[in-house]
């Protein structure tokens, strides 16, 4: 238990920190097509406390998956399909250009400072220089995970919106469709991911492989040097455990490694 509260300290500010870039951007490209909705409803704004969802916070925490506050906007404004599906692209593009940031930010750190790869898991005992690297590692790895996670073309998840603003003119049947059944489409996602670890006994989730691909990837082209073996607080026990990982995880950090 104490390592997980250990897991969700150094996670809190990059949760913080990409949820309000994801929907101050959405915010920013709504404004710049002339919708006064979200500069009228005070999401044109870079302060958490406008953008993270206190509750979508808890569940990210607990059980691997949460939400921001949605950026609400008004149709007649974003009138085309490409407006459509820049706005809802502009979300997941933020938080991969932040990990980027963070990225080159750990680089130098880690150019400076070569012993901080050899801080294998964050904790409270660390140097003033170790507590910096372990924050910059959960935030970059949550911007990743906003990223790959965002983009998946279901209903409510952004890359939905990008997919039905570039296709929907073309092909409106499914499009309607997956509308008419978004909560049970997302229902059956979030199930999806927590049953076939434990179908395939924690061998296989479909989205660990693009996850720890866009992350690896990234950290290989930008931070370079050793990658983390330890990360954000129960989303690994669900993909690679499913729900019967996450008591044993509380008190094994080992589970969290891959």
């Amino acid at each position: 238990m104490e390592f997980y509260l250990v897991l969700v300290i150094f996670a809190i500010p990059g949760i913080a920190l990409g949820f309000t870039v994801h929907e101050y951007c959405h915010a920013a490209v709504a404004t710049g097509y002339g919708d006064p909705t979200p500069r009228r409803q005070g999401r044109l704004s870079l302060n958490p406390a406008n953008q993270v969802d206190p509750l979508g916070l808890v569940m990210l925490l607990v059980i691997g998956f949460g939400f921001a506050r949605p950026v609400m906007f008004n149709p007649a404004y974003v009138r085309t399909g490409r407006q459509r599906a820049w706005l809802s692209a502009a979300g997941p593009i933020s938080n991969l250009l932040v990990a980027a940031g963070l990225g080159v930010i750990l680089r130098v750190l880690l150019a400076t400072n070569p012993w901080l790869s050899s801080c294998a898991l964050p904790s409270f005992n660390l140097p003033v220089l170790g507590f910096v690297y372990w924050f910059l590692v959960e935030a970059f790895y949550v911007n990743v995970i906003l990223f790959v996670f965002n983009l998946i073309p279901i209903p409510p998840l952004d890359g939905f919106g990008v997919a039905e603003g570039l296709l929907g003119g073309r092909f409106p049947a499914p499009f309607r469709w997956a509308q008419l059944h978004r909560s049970g489409i997302y229902i059956g996602l979030i199930l999806l991911i927590l049953v076939i670890p434990n179908l395939t006994g924690g061998g296989f989730s479909p989205l660990s492989y693009p996850l720890f691909a866009a992350f690896d990837g990234l950290w290989s082209h930008v931070v370079t040097g050793p990658v983390p073996t330890i990360f954000f607080p129960n989303l690994e026990v669900l993909l690679y455990q499913g729900g019967s990982g996450f008591a044993a995880a509380l008190g094994n950090p080992c589970l969290f490694t891959r």
